[in-house]
């Protein structure tokens, strides 16, 4: 899920590019998988060992680094052809998303981080093994996901400023509709034609899905342990 993965550029991935070698499916998806580990590595080490110096910065400027890097990195991303350029913005993606995280989890207790590390880990191999089992039917889920997912932040949004309330139930209708998008973006990811350029792309959408993921499930399990 990328905010620059517009349906022109959907097209333009489903066109072989003749001058990038194409990997077999079990290199494919082992590139993709090898490159979302390397984020989520990074994005540990940044949270463990890198905790006290980034929690010294100040948030307000972490907040607007994370939005422009972040930006910038998947524009870089999605736009490349090429993998190496590509990869270089998926490593800017992931230190943004990284600040923001070790932010986010220093909030939360050990047992919680580790709850929705583990249920994270779960849906993801789940999501993952469904969408190739029924890529059809995951394949169908993506106008309605972006729908649902529109909906719930808008929600979550006039909850949070207008109402001065956060509710539950709409993180876990997010963790419904990211779970969704994992599926989604794996079945995506083998229609693509399987370039070094397009696992690294399409490692992107999974990474983000699983970021996110992650953040909703950690609210969760937050407030089921002060319940």
């Amino acid at each position: 899920m990328a905010v620059f993965d517009n349906s022109e550029y959907r097209q333009q991935r489903l066109v072989i590019d003749t001058e990038q070698p194409t990997l077999d499916e079990r290199s494919y998806n082992l590139v993709i998988g090898g490159v979302v580990l390397w984020g989520l590595a990074l994005n540990a080490l940044m949270a463990t060992w890198l905790r006290e110096p980034i929690l010294q910065l100040n948030y307000t400027a972490v907040l607007i680094a994370y939005f422009v890097v972040s930006l910038a990195s998947t524009a870089l991303v999605y736009r490349s052809d090429s993998p190496a350029l590509s990869f270089v913005g998926f490593t800017g993606l992931s230190l943004s998303m990284g600040l923001l995280l070790t932010f986010i989890v220093s909030a939360y207790d050990g047992g919680s981080i580790r709850n929705a590390f583990i249920a994270t880990a779960a849906v993801t191999a789940c999501m993952i093994s469904l969408a190739g089992v029924y890529p059809t039917v995951f394949l169908r889920m993506g106008r309605s996901l972006f729908i649902a997912l529109l909906i719930a932040l808008v929600v979550d949004l006039l909850c949070l400023f207008l109402l001065h309330v956060d509710f539950s139930l709409i993180d876990a209708a997010v963790v419904l509709i990211f779970a969704g998008y994992l599926g989604f973006d794996w079945a995506r990811a083998q229609t693509y034609p399987k370039t070094l350029d397009n696992a690294v792309d399409s490692a992107a959408d999974i990474y983000v899905d699983i970021v996110n993921l992650f953040i909703r499930l950690l609210r969760l399990f937050a407030r089921s342990r002060e319940d």
